[in-house]
């Protein structure tokens, strides 16, 4: 091809038709610039789709992630209906509003004892951030749900560290200075399960320790702590319920484009 278009200019020249040969080199140059931008045109076009490519496989992960969250904010939502259940419970035996028993006792104190602190999936959205990758996500809706998404995880680490401290201070103390863990911890394994519990097993609940802890104002005070903040979690995992199914919508109206 170059071979032709140098016999031409040579033949132009030649033939000393200087604006003939001046029309074609400016042809020439003007085809050379379109070739030039053609070739950047496509060269875009392919890093346009790349980067397309890594925001859907982004996207795509963030998505998984935030399945996961909800199935685990249900289930943590459901813990914290039974907490607050187990309390309303023992606020009877603490008003003497219900008879008292032993086995129901143990099984709804340590029901709110044992709790754990929701951990959130956000391995994509970690990733995101620290490698700068966030501005690949291009729709500034997702963008913004995802932010708020880390708002809502830090307003539940909040309620969730101040519960903590306030099991520490109002809970953990004084039961673990006054029970027998091991065995009340037996007795509610037992429960959980449905295994019968025979005469004996029930005495295994030392009824001095539960009386110990129904005449401690402290504890009774904990349990309404539980009970208040167990609510205000309740609250703030299913608005980050909400907001997970909102953002995995956008996300699947993102990708279908």
């Amino acid at each position: 091809m170059l071979k032709f278009f140098r016999k031409i200019r040579q033949n132009l020249i030649s033939e000393g038709n200087t604006g003939k040969y001046l029309k074609y080199a400016l042809g020439e140059i003007v085809l050379v610039v379109i070739g030039i931008l053609v070739a950047l045109q496509i060269n875009n076009s392919n890093e346009v789709r790349k980067t397309r490519d890594k925001e859907l496989i982004y996207l795509n992960n963030i998505k998984e992630d935030l399945r996961l969250n909800i199935v685990e904010l249900e289930e943590y939502s459901v813990s914290r209906d039974e907490a607050i259940n187990s309390i309303a419970l023992l606020m009877g035996f603490f008003e003497g509003k219900k008879d008292l028993n032993l086995n129901k006792f143990n099984l709804n104190n340590l029901n709110v004892l044992v709790w754990y602190p929701f951990i959130q999936n956000a391995n994509t959205y970690q990733e995101l951030m620290n490698s700068g990758n966030l501005s690949l996500i291009a729709n500034k809706e997702i963008k913004n749900e995802l932010q708020n998404m880390q708002k809502s995880y830090e307003r539940i680490k909040f309620i969730e560290n101040e519960m903590q401290q306030d099991y520490e201070s109002y809970l953990y103390d004084p039961y673990f200075s006054t029970a027998d863990l091991n065995t009340n911890l037996k007795n509610y394994s037992q429960q959980l399960n449905n295994e019968k519990l025979n005469s004996k097993e029930e005495l295994e609940i030392d009824p001095s320790e539960v009386v110990t802890l129904l005449n401690n104002r402290k504890y009774k005070n904990g349990l309404v702590l539980a009970s208040y903040n167990s609510d205000l979690l309740k609250v703030e995992y299913q608005s980050m319920i909400v907001r997970a199914q909102r953002l995995i919508e956008l996300i699947d109206n993102e990708s279908n484009k």
